[in-house]
């Protein structure tokens, strides 16, 4: 097993940058030896903060060649243009979600990545979390049976009263953008938004989705947020229909139309019981399981760690499976069968059809169980 960390470079210095900063202390596969952002002052806040060696533009971050891996932390509607230049520039890339908005952008990324021998990874990592593998676990050693079903949930009306809401406050300078302004376009909304996390999960609980359906509606062409209305350029209620490989069928709903209700977020449903899962925005939260012999929802045991905020255990397992040359969990082709996922929705909707996925992946390996936390096997 190589130990030696691999020298990792942010692009973005927003606040999604200030956990991954602050988790990759604890983390020995990694060090952040750089932030860019094309706000230098907001960089320069970032790096200040969390005792990051060097500040610099993205054109000096691609040109170090001590920097080996970049963590893209840009607005959505440029991942895909940043991840490319990153890969151009012979570095590994991983991406937040979205991995991209389109199709063709993911495209363009997988052929140049074969083209410099290097490797794409996407976020969300939450299905490292305990939660979700144990929920694994429980599915892969048959306890509830072969899997038939699954509900996929989220209603998320943005301005409504939400539980455990509070964000930090981005860095001086630094991408604010995506909340003020880019919800509302394509690449946004609950779906592009939110929706990986949901996908993230139940891929790692079933594996890859063979054909969609759906409906796709955008309820009003303007929102109104404050005191500022916004043009609505991407579909905010979305009901899919995923047909599983596996032969499993899942309903999906993801919307910023209505508000909360309590409805569970994610349940999978299989031959001899069912499964109950928490909001796969997190890392942990209590399983429950149900079969023939109970009256009630029974609370499952966690066997893993990773239970709290850890976000960048994704970057961790990337960069050990690159040292080790294995397979990494949180990879580009499951980001990118995401994206292909919510876009064969839209197009199915549009066209009124059922749609083939081109895109396919394989379902990440499970943790091994008493993996402590901040660290990652070989």
């Amino acid at each position: 097993m190589t130990t030696r960390p691999m020298q990792v470079g942010i692009i973005g210095s927003g606040t999604i940058s200030g956990i991954y900063l602050e988790n990759a202390r604890k983390f020995d596969a990694f060090d952040v030896v750089a932030v860019a952002d094309l706000r230098i002052d907001g960089a320069q806040a970032r790096a200040e903060e969390y005792g990051v060696p060097k500040a610099c533009t993205v054109e000096d971050l691609l040109a170090d060649p001590e920097i080996e891996a970049v963590i893209n932390l840009t607005p959505h509607r440029v991942h895909g243009q940043v991840g490319l230049s990153v890969l151009q520039a012979g570095k590994h890339v991983y991406t937040e979600k979205p991995l991209v908005v389109r199709r063709d952008e993911g495209k363009a990324m997988f052929a140049e990545a074969e083209r410099q021998g290097v490797r794409i990874g996407g976020a969300p990592d939450t299905f490292f979390g305990g939660h979700w593998q144990t929920a694994r676990d429980v599915i892969d050693e048959g306890l509830i049976g072969e899997p038939v079903a699954a509900f996929i949930n989220l209603h998320w009306r943005r301005g409504a009263a939400r539980p455990n809401a509070a964000r930090p406050k981005p860095a001086a300078g630094a991408y604010q953008s995506f909340y003020a302004t880019d919800f509302y376009e394509y690449g946004g909304g609950a779906i592009f938004d939110r929706g990986p996390y949901y996908l993230n999960a139940i891929i790692h609980l079933l594996g890859p989705v063979r054909r969609v359906t759906g409906s796709a509606r955008k309820t009003w062409s303007e929102r109104v947020e404050g005191d500022r209305t916004f043009k609505v350029d991407v579909p905010t209620h979305v009901a899919g229909v995923l047909d599983f490989a596996n032969g499993a069928v899942g309903q999906l709903l993801m919307t910023n139309d209505v508000y909360d209700t309590g409805l569970p977020h994610i349940e999978i449903y299989g031959s001899e019981g069912s499964l109950r899962c928490i909001d796969p925005n997190n890392f942990g939260g209590q399983l429950f399981r149900r079969t023939a012999a109970d009256a009630e929802l029974i609370p499952v045991e966690n066997r893993f760690g990773y239970n709290g905020n850890s976000r960048g255990v994704g970057v961790a397992d990337f960069c050990t499976a690159i040292r080790n040359d294995r397979p990494h969990r949180a990879s580009g082709a499951m980001a990118y069968h995401v994206v292909d996922i919510i876009n064969s929705i839209h197009d199915a909707s549009d066209e009124g059809r059922h749609v083939d996925l081109a895109s396919t992946c394989d379902q990440p390996a499970p943790l091994p169980q008493g993996l402590a936390d901040w660290t990652i096997d070989a």
